[in-house]
């Protein structure tokens, strides 16, 4: 059964007898697609083995059965919505594709350029046959503690269901070549873009062991942190394993900083980045799309971990510009890799860095401000936010590297009478069951396991008419 929208009327009534108003903007949301190089050295796939000690919590997920496929399933969303580049309603072609971050998982140059090939057309290579999911080069400890899609090796996840697959690495050796999106594209940085696993600035140890020629994939003996994060914060070379397979080294391999990033973007052909940003080194930019103003926000905390903040003067640049909207009668979304439930990292104790509330409460000021877009968390969820204003809507959208794999598309509507609406449905990608990239999705859905429903999100998340008086 094909799900229906959900009327959500917390912080205003739908308009009655109005029909489906006039959609003034369209975008496409993606998030958290984690495009990663799992033959990198300066990986930490041993900590998943230990996924059920507690004090390995905070650092999950250091890796995942499934993640070699993860170009798959990103290329099969591009194709589609370039087969179908149209809004939530049906009624208006897209005007823009925003990904708001964590868009790599491990900060480095070649997953940059392979990320960007799939946002802006070209081929994606990376060294598969090394990652710990080939385990015929190694005479490490039987069951092989990570799912191998080969039937000779007896490994701890076979046994839980998943599949052997015989031609698994003959398909993955063929070159996926991407289209690139033929929308407008934009995106913003996540905490994965800039930092090692998402978590810790890179070390020199670190950077010497992501372009040397060894992989070490074991455990290491007798380690066992009191604050296992803490301490990866701090130096995540201490987490470097043992158990060393031999790779081809790559330079390309070397970590990448956020100047970096914006050039890239520039050259790639991102919408709303240019030279001036690069230069002065700021995520924070206002894009104008149709009648309405995307702002996006860099929520990345200098002091590293995964969760986010913002800086007192970034929040003193929103508030002039929703000021400016205010003023100018216009409509603002505001785009940010972290959301208001992981807006909560005070390390450093910096009072320059802001948290949730400090947020929450300049974008609640501006009746300009109608929706907050946000990932981080991969799951679907929409929160009213109500404020003397008028109040917004917080829309979190599911990763595209764990279930449920799925896009969301956003229309702003304009009724008669002042009221708003944001419709907004989430798609899965119209993959062949036989592909690569439904292989993805499956695997991603027996990992997820119980918390599936959770992550796909009520259907109130999923596709809901939002309404809002302005």
């Amino acid at each position: 059964m094909s799900e229906q929208p959900v009327p959500r009327e917390e912080l205003c009534g739908a308009p009655r007898g109005a029909g489906m108003g006039t959609a003034v903007a369209a975008f496409c949301h993606v998030t958290d697609l984690h495009v990663l190089d799992a033959a990198s050295p300066s990986r930490f796939e041993w900590i998943q083995t230990l996924a059920a000690d507690p004090r390995w919590q905070p650092l999950l997920h250091m890796h995942r059965p499934y993640e070699t496929l993860v170009p798959y399933g990103v290329a099969a969303h591009v194709d589609d919505v370039n087969g179908d580049p149209v809004g939530a309603t049906g009624s208006r072609q897209l005007d823009l594709v925003l990904s708001t971050g964590d868009n790599i998982d491990n900060a480095q140059a070649n997953e940059l350029t392979a990320y960007l090939a799939l946002m802006a057309g070209g081929a994606v290579s990376f060294d598969v046959q090394a990652s710990v999911q080939r385990a015929d080069a190694d005479a490490g400890a039987r069951p092989w503690p990570y799912w191998t899609p080969d039937g000779d090796v007896d490994d701890v996840w076979k046994p839980r269901g998943y599949p052997i697959v015989t031609d698994f690495w003959e398909r993955l050796a063929e070159p996926l070549v991407g289209g690139g999106w033929h929308t407008p594209w934009t995106a913003l940085p996540g905490n994965h873009d800039l930092m090692c696993q998402g978590t810790a600035w890179a070390t020199e140890g670190i950077a010497a062991a992501a372009t040397s020629s060894t992989k070490a994939i074991g455990v290491p003996p007798g380690f066992e942190p009191d604050d296992a994060a803490s301490l990866f914060v701090d130096h995540p070379e201490l987490f470097l394993g043992i158990g060393h397979r031999s790779i081809a080294p790559d330079p390309n391999r070397r970590s990448i900083d956020l100047t970096e990033w914006i050039a890239a973007h520039v050259t790639a052909g991102a919408f709303g980045w240019d030279v001036g940003q690069r230069e002065a080194n700021a995520a924070d930019t206002v894009l104008d799309i149709g009648e309405v103003m995307l702002v996006m926000v860099d929520t990345n905390h200098p002091a590293g971990d995964y969760q986010g903040s913002v800086g007192r003067s970034q929040l003193e640049w929103l508030d002039d510009v929703l000021a400016r909207a205010d003023r100018e009668r216009r409509l603002v979304i505001v785009a940010s890799h972290h959301g208001s439930a992981t807006l909560v990292n005070d390390r450093g104790d910096d009072a320059e860095r802001l948290l949730s509330d400090a947020m929450l409460d300049v974008l609640g000021r501006h009746s300009s401000c109608i929706a907050w877009l946000a990932g981080h968390r991969h799951l679907n969820e929409i929160k009213p936010h109500r404020s003397v204003s008028g109040g917004f809507w917080e829309i979190t959208t599911s990763s595209l590297i764990d279930w449920p794999v799925e896009r969301r598309l956003i229309d702003v509507v304009r009724h008669a009478g002042g009221v708003v609406e944001i419709v907004t449905r989430v798609a899965r990608a119209d993959a062949a069951p036989d592909s690569l990239a439904a292989l993805h999705r499956n695997l991603a859905e027996r990992f997820a396991g119980r918390r599936a429903p959770s992550m796909a999100g009520a259907p109130s998340d999923r596709y809901a008419r939002l309404f809002l008086a302005r």
